[in-house]
């Protein structure tokens, strides 16, 4: 799960918080809502943007809709606001394609001048067909959190 903090266009964190699959679908629940719950804790946000999920029948899909869902619920008690962006719309806000890869991603925030995350962003595969390297996978969940951060400031913007 990948996590950005943002204050007016400053970054104040960011991170990728790995969920490990536990006995039960709430252990995973249970994670995220501490995840969330501390970064909330922390930075006390008025707006907290998520990237929405896929409606697809699959027992993740299901899982991080349970998740948002929660963290809806929770919002109205810690007087929050919770916005919701498409994958589409988020890439659309900041690369100017809606059907932008990872890679593009990441470099338009970095281009957005996010200088500070030059080393962790994505490297092309030499061939699509290959995909991005382990590491580079890991460090694109918090480039899509930034990106899906950004998207809602730009689209506020208008």
């Amino acid at each position: 799960m990948g996590v950005a903090v943002l204050r007016g266009k400053d970054l104040l964190d960011f991170g990728v918080h790995q969920l490990r699959n536990g006995a039960k679908p709430y252990d995973l629940i249970g994670q995220a809502r501490r995840v969330v719950l501390r970064y909330i804790e922390r930075y006390e946000p008025q707006i907290v943007a998520i990237e929405k999920p896929y409606r697809i029948s699959e027992e993740r899909a299901e899982l991080l809709s349970t998740i948002v869902q929660e963290l809806r619920e929770r919002s109205k008690e810690l007087g929050l606001e919770v916005r919701e962006l498409s994958p589409e719309e988020v890439r659309q806000a900041v690369t100017g394609n809606p059907r932008a890869n990872k890679v593009e991603v990441a470099e338009a925030i970095i281009a957005l001048g996010f200088d500070q995350l030059k080393a962790l962003k994505p490297e092309r595969p030499p061939r699509a067909a290959l995909g991005l390297r382990t590491k580079d996978k890991y460090w694109s969940h918090m480039f899509d959190a930034l990106a899906t951060a950004r998207g809602l400031q730009k689209k506020s913007d208008r």
